[in-house]
């Protein structure tokens, strides 16, 4: 798997910018390794009273927010949302917290890829958190952070599938700032092209730094399953979670999907069934709670969770 990075070496193509005009990007060195990954092993509050704009939620140790499923025999094809990005604190060093929307990962219905682009709030060492805008094909390659962000910029991010030419474009905009990005991952050429603030870098080739890594293989298809917006703890090089930073609440806003069948609009969208996750830890200690919907289904907040106890 490639490392937490930048954008990665290949034919550079200037478009709509010169490069002089596009961000420099490059990998600091205190970044460590990070991969998001699906929702496992959830299950369902069995004390709560559901609420009509919230039902009782899930539970699990990586996500919090809520996730779509589609009718039978229909796939997601374009999921998007914005944020103000949220201040972190840190309970620990290496605590981090990742805010996203993406296609597949919602394990109940067997999908093992998730495709996705948000922001990151990550501790490092005693310093003030890094933000940062970010992208990932679960489990192709990890967390690839682009450029860096500010508390309280407005972000707007979007997947998009495209059955044509069987490609994921994961997009995200730093409207405060101005800066974007977008990806174009084509499943056939297992590669991708990035393009940042208008200046585009690729093909490169998923396998180029890991031999084995091939984007949506017959043996973990990309199956476009689900839709989701999360706040998650991410994963790290040994396989276990990074704990989880402390973030203030997070509204996420106009969030809307659509399908392959013509289907589109907000989470409450008639034909699709959707859920609402609770982050705990293994030993059942709360971590972050989503709260219900508001907004006809555009839009609802997540929250830090003092059970933590940290």
């Amino acid at each position: 798997m490639a490392t937490v990075g930048f954008v990665a070496a290949g034919a550079l193509v200037v478009v709509g910018a010169t490069p002089a005009v596009a961000r420099k990007t490059s990998s600091p060195s205190h970044h460590q390794r990070a991969f998001t990954q699906p929702a496992e092993n959830t299950t369902v509050n069995s004390v709560c009273q559901p609420k009509p704009n919230k039902p009782c939620p899930h539970t699990n140790n990586v996500w919090s927010g809520y996730v779509l499923s589609p009718e039978s025999g229909h796939q997601f094809t374009t999921v998007s949302a914005s944020w103000v990005q949220t201040a972190v604190t840190c309970p620990k060093s290496n605590a981090w917290a990742l805010f996203w929307t993406g296609i597949d990962g919602w394990s109940q219905i067997g999908n093992a890829t998730v495709e996705q682009g948000g922001s990151s709030a990550q501790c490092t060492g005693t310093g003030p958190p890094d933000y940062e805008a970010w992208w990932e094909m679960y489990p192709t390659n990890d967390v690839q952070t682009v450029f860096p962000i500010s508390v309280r910029d407005h972000i707007n991010a979007q997947v998009v599938f495209s059955s044509v030419d069987d490609s994921y474009t994961v997009t995200v905009s730093d409207v405060t700032s101005g800066h974007s990005f977008f990806v174009v991952c084509s499943v056939p050429d297992n590669s991708y092209t990035i393009t940042v603030d208008g200046v585009t870098t690729g093909p490169t080739s998923f396998a180029a730094t890991t031999s084995s890594a091939v984007l949506c293989p017959v043996s973990s298809p990309c199956m476009n399953g689900s839709a989701e917006w999360v706040v998650e703890a991410p994963g790290g090089n040994n396989g276990s979670l990074y704990p989880l930073a402390h973030f203030r609440p997070l509204v996420f806003k106009s969030a809307f999907a659509a399908d392959n069948a013509g289907d589109s609009g907000p989470i409450t969208t008639n034909g699709w069934l959707f859920s609402a996750i609770d982050l705990a830890t293994v030993s059942g200690i709360e971590e972050a709670n989503v709260m219900p919907l508001m907004k006809q289904g555009t839009s609802f907040r997540v929250v830090w969770s003092r059970g933590q106890g940290q």
